[in-house]
């Protein structure tokens, strides 16, 4: 799977953030694109193996295996992201002596029996990934020290000919206005609404873009019948759906509007950020940490779950050039506050700075 947490991974990877102070290195249960990825942007991957919850030698043989990473050097520090992790290899890290941090991503907790044994491996310290995040989780990792940690991204120098080549590649034509989604293939990322209101909007040059593909089956279904509803719609042809794709950074960039109009509360959102750096106005509604991204110098909040005021939006950005000129360049300053990979790195260091005295080390 590859999501928004792999993506942020990939960010912190050596080659990608190339600054001092924090190095990162990454171990993982199971290989394919997220080790792929994080290899090629130049980072030491360790893969500890296979392991399913049920299995317990497997469990048994991946904690050797990351007991194995853990012994040779001084790490400063652990982090994991999830419950699972936390509780597969919790017992390890904390046998280790090393201190182990838990990146809360989301405030909802995950399976009752699983959140139980991620318990049992107290960590030293949360980092989370938004101040909505810090706010509605910490019943969910109680009596830890909580900070606020927004995962780092990359700002990316402009382009002005990938405009053009990318366009070409869709045969879209230069003048016509294309309002972007790029997300994972899950009903709370506001699909089905987007599809809604774009059906509201008047007849006039425009077209949209859906990122993403199937990674399992239920993710298929659900792009099945997103395919349908844009058919039933009569927007076949101008609802196009790109599937997975390695150029994300480059159809922003040849796009006009970023919309993802979230139906459920997103924890923080790293393609708004993305869509920002590369100078688009974003819509989105008012949920989750999207407040803290978005305010109306790079975008527009609506209602959650309203069309009609989707469609409002989509079609005053998309009538109105002076406008998303104006929210472009907003959005290019406004994502400066989160893009400063070195910034974030010395914000980072400084939030585990208490756990030891030397430099953090990642992995």
């Amino acid at each position: 799977m590859f999501g928004g947490v792999e993506r942020m991974l990939e960010t912190l990877a050596p080659a990608i953030a190339g600054v001092a102070p924090v190095g990162s290195t990454f171990a993982l249960c199971f290989g394919g694109a997220v080790a792929h990825r994080l290899r090629a942007a130049g980072a030491t991957v360790h893969v500890l193996g296979a392991v399913h919850a049920r299995q317990l030698s497997e469990i048994r043989q991946a904690r050797r295996a990351l007991a194995g990473v853990l012994q040779p050097e001084a790490w400063d520090a652990v982090l994991v992201h999830s419950a699972w992790s936390q509780a597969i290899f919790g017992p390890t890290i904390l046998n280790s002596r090393v201190p182990l941090v838990r990146w809360l991503h989301a405030p909802q907790p995950g399976p009752r029996v699983l959140e139980f044994w991620a318990r049992r491996s107290r960590p030293a310290l949360v980092l989370c990934n938004s101040q909505y995040t810090a706010d509605n989780g910490r019943a969910q990792i109680a009596g830890v020290p909580h900070v606020v940690q927004y995962p780092p991204s990359v700002m990316r120098a402009r382009r002005p000919d990938v405009r053009v080549k990318v366009r070409g590649s869709l045969a879209t034509p230069l003048d016509t206005t294309v309002v972007v989604l790029a997300a994972r293939l899950e009903a709370g990322k506001g699909h089905s609404l987007l599809i809604e209101a774009l059906a509201g909007l008047p007849d006039r040059s425009w077209e949209a873009w859906i990122v993403g593909g199937a990674q399992h089956a239920d993710e298929q279904t659900y792009l099945d019948g997103l395919r349908a509803l844009a058919g039933a719609a009569g927007l076949s042809g101008r609802i196009r759906f790109l599937g997975q794709r390695t150029d994300v950074a480059e159809l922003f960039e040849a796009a006009d509007v970023y919309c993802q109009p979230n139906v459920a509360p997103d924890s923080f959102g790293l393609s708004f950020i993305e869509a920002l750096a590369a100078g688009l106005p974003v819509v989105t509604t008012r949920l989750g940490a999207a407040e803290e991204i978005v305010d109306s110098t790079c975008g527009t909040l609506v209602p959650a779950g309203s069309a009609p005021a989707l469609t409002a939006a989509l079609a005053r950005l998309i009538e109105r050039a002076d406008e998303r000129r104006t929210l472009s360049a907003g959005a290019r300053a406004r994502a400066r506050k989160f893009c400063d990979v070195p910034a974030s790195l010395f914000q980072l260091a400084g939030q585990l700075a208490h756990l030891q005295t030397r430099v953090p080390a990642l992995i």
